[in-house]
């Protein structure tokens, strides 16, 4: 539980220092961010491999019966629909690559910590459930986020108090991962 306290708290927690520390700038990088093509190639590929490696393991007959015919399947679709992906669909991919990965990790958390005794694991509960809203949005509509983005930087007072908001719940997490 630990590793997840601190995998979710860095990112809030880089994201709001940087924000706080540097409005002007972190208003820069979340315009540019949706079309910012080698952050949309590594987030694809992160994506379609996590995406790979959950049906590798995930146990299901029907998807076992078409998607493992022959060895290295899932591996070698992850490839070329990276390729695909970033060829066909490269308008606002680092937002979907993002969105991928909000709905992704969640499968990974929740097994870990399903069985701990302490309530602050709905925390990241919380903070996963969020995310995987924020992803699904983000996949089907991910012109919207750019928006949200772009009205994020138009000032920068909502620059910093977002920053404020994710520095205080990076700190929440990461004082919990210190703790539990």
């Amino acid at each position: 539980m630990t590793f997840w306290f601190f995998a979710l708290g860095l990112p809030f927690a880089a994201y709001g220092a940087f924000a706080v520390a540097r409005s002007s700038l972190a208003a820069k990088a979340l315009v540019a961010f949706p079309r910012n093509r080698p952050a949309g190639t590594v987030l694809c590929a992160v994506a379609w491999f996590w995406t790979a490696y959950e049906l590798d393991t995930i146990g299901i007959e029907i998807f076992d019966r078409f998607l493992k015919a022959f060895p290295f399947e899932l591996w070698i679709l992850a490839a070329v629909l990276t390729v695909l992906t970033c060829w066909w669909m490269a308008n606002l991919l680092p937002i979907r690559g993002v969105a991928a990965i909000f709905m992704l990790f969640p499968a990974e958390l929740f097994p870990v910590i399903r069985l701990e005794p302490t309530a602050w694991r709905l925390a990241l509960v919380v903070v996963a459930y969020i995310c995987a809203i924020i992803g699904m949005f983000g996949m089907f509509y991910p012109w919207r986020i750019r928006q949200a983005l772009a009205w994020l930087a138009a000032a920068p007072s909502r620059v910093a108090a977002s920053g404020v908001v994710c520095l205080a719940v990076g700190a929440l997490l990461l004082a919990l991962g210190c703790v539990l």
